[in-house]
């Protein structure tokens, strides 16, 4: 049972972060914070046409006892506003550390902030719903 869900989850996260169609655009880096522990985040993004949809590819390591690994595909559908877009995101989660490894859901939203032509920063919060739930905030920057 475990072995079959594993397969569809991995799946589901792949077709979603390999979409063939998708324009791929800045990398970024951020750090925050899931239930209290600190975490640092490589990103991703995908755009899936226009300026509206696009796949956040993110991975990201927490320091924790022991250190774990959480790596996630996430929807945001995107709302321009002057120099900033603001989302709604919801999307899959793939964590582990060396004893476990847990599947999630992802729902949150965020927002990026353009700081210069080629840089902007963002701020981004969900919720993961797993067996390690929990409230995640990052920050970062785009380049």
């Amino acid at each position: 049972m475990k072995t079959t869900r594993f397969l569809i989850l991995t799946i589901i996260m792949l077709s979603l972060a390999l979409t063939a169609s998708a324009e791929t655009k800045g990398w970024g880096l951020g750090a925050g914070a899931m239930d209290g522990d600190f975490g640092l985040q490589l990103r991703k993004d995908f755009w899936l046409g226009g300026d509206v949809s696009q796949i956040t590819g993110a991975g990201t390591v927490h320091f924790t006892d022991p250190v774990h690994f959480r790596f996630d595909a996430d929807y945001h559908f995107n709302i321009s506003s002057g120099t900033s877009r603001f989302y709604p995101l919801a999307g899959l989660q793939l964590a582990f550390n060396s004893d476990h490894l847990k599947f999630g859901a992802n729902l949150g939203g965020g927002a990026n902030f353009m700081l210069t032509e080629k840089m902007e920063a963002f701020a981004e919060l969900k919720y993961v719903i797993s067996d390690w739930d929990g409230l995640g905030f990052m920050v970062g920057f785009y380049f």
